[in-house]
C-alpha cells in the first residue's frame, strides 16, 4: 500500500531540522531534503501500518523513521513505536506428535507461504488475524488447523497431532509404527491348499491307472461299478484340485491383507494461550 507523506508534516520537519542546525551552530551537517521527506513519509506510513495490524511492516518502517538523518522528534516518537509494536507482535511456538513421539521434520505453512521447513522450537512472528495452517510430514497424514491470532500474544504454543498413512497405502512407511503379518490363516489354508494339489495328483494316477487297467482287461465290455469306480476317483481328483487352489488363494489374501498395528491416536490439538496475566489451555481433537 503507497502511502503519501502530509506537506505540513514535511514542512514541520524541515523547520525542525533547521531549528536543530542553528542551535547546534556551524559544526552540525544538514540533512538533504529527500531523506527529511523520507522521514516523514515513513513517520505516517508506520501508524497506518499499526493501526491497520501490519506489524511486521510497520516494524521494518519503523526503523526507517528511527533513523540518526531523521529530527529528533521523530526519532524519539519512531523509537517510542518500535516498542510498542514489538510487543503487539503475536508470536507463535510450534510442536507436533505422533503416537507419543516429538516430530520434528514438519513443515508449516499458510496456504502456499511457507512459514517454516521444520519444527525447531523456535518462535514464529505473524501479524494479528485468521489463519489456516497446514501442517505436513513424511509418513504422516496433513492436517490444518484454524487460529485467530490475537494482536501481543507471545509465544504462544500451539500443538498438533499428527495421524500415520493408512498402513495400506502403497509407498508409505509409517515411521513408529512396527506392524506384524499374522501367520495364522495363511498357514492354515496354504497347506489345505498343497495337500488339495498332491490330493489331486495322487487321485488323478490313481484314476488313470485304474482307466488303463479296463481298459487292457475288459474293454469294451467292462462293468458299470468299474466304470463308476474310475469315475469317482477322477471326480474326487478335480474336487481337490478346486480346494487346493481355493485354499492358496485365500492363504495369499490373507498373507498381504492381515497386519496387526498399533491402532492410531485420534487427530487432536492443543492450543495453550500465556499472557502477561493469565494461561489459558484448549483441546480438540476429531473422533
Amino acid at each position: 500500500m503507497s502511502v503519501k507523506f502530509s506537506p505540513v508534516l514535511a514542512a514541520l520537519v524541515l523547520l525542525s531540522s533547521a531549528a536543530a542546525r542553528a542551535q547546534g551552530g556551524a559544526e552540525s551537517s544538514p540533512a538533504p531534503a529527500p531523506a527529511i521527506a523520507a522521514c516523514a513519509k515513513a513517520y505516517e506510513q508506520a501508524q497506518v501500518q499499526r493501526k491497520t495490524g501490519q506489524l511486521v511492516a510497520a516494524r521494518q518502517t519503523l526503523q526507517l523513521c528511527a533513523d540518526d538523518a531523521c529530527p529528533a522528534f521523530v526519532r524519539e516518537d519512531c523509537d517510542a513505536w518500535y516498542t510498542a509494536v514489538q510487543n503487539e507482535l503475536p508470536t507463535l511456538v510450534f510442536t507436533a506428535q505422533s503416537l507419543g513421539r516429538d516430530l520434528t521434520d514438519v513443515r508449516v505453512s499458510i496456504g502456499s507461504r511457507l512459514l517454516a521447513d521444520r519444527i525447531d522450537g523456535q518462535a514464529i512472528e505473524l501479524d494479528p488475524g485468521e489463519y489456516d495452517f497446514d501442517f505436513n510430514a513424511a509418513g504422516m497424514q496433513p492436517q490444518s488447523l484454524h487460529l485467530l491470532i490475537a494482536r501481543g500474544e507471545q509465544n504462544r504454543l500451539v500443538r498438533v497431532e499428527l495421524l500415520p498413512v493408512a498402513a495400506g497405502d502403497p509407498g508409505h512407511e509409517v515411521p513408529g509404527v512396527h506392524s506384524r503379518r499374522s501367520w495364522l490363516l495363511p498357514g492354515i489354508f496354504t497347506g489345505v491348499g498343497v495337500a488339495g494339489l498332491a490330493g489331486f495328483g495322487a487321485l488323478g494316477a490313481w484314476g488313470h491307472s485304474s482307466e488303463s487297467k479296463l481298459q487292457d482287461t475288459c474293454s469294451p465290455y467292462c462293468s458299470k461299478s468299474d466304470i463308476s469306480s474310475v469315475r469317482t476317483k477322477y471326480l474326487l481328483a478335480d474336487v481337490s484340485l478346486g480346494v487346493g487352489i481355493a485354499s492358496l488363494a485365500a492363504g495369499a489374501y490373507f498373507f498381504f491383507s492381515s497386519r496387526a498395528e498399533t491402532p492410531p491416536s485420534h487427530a487432536a490439538g492443543l492450543d495453550v494461550r500465556a499472557s502477561p496475566n493469565a494461561v489459558s489451555a484448549s483441546y480438540g481433537g476429531t473422533f
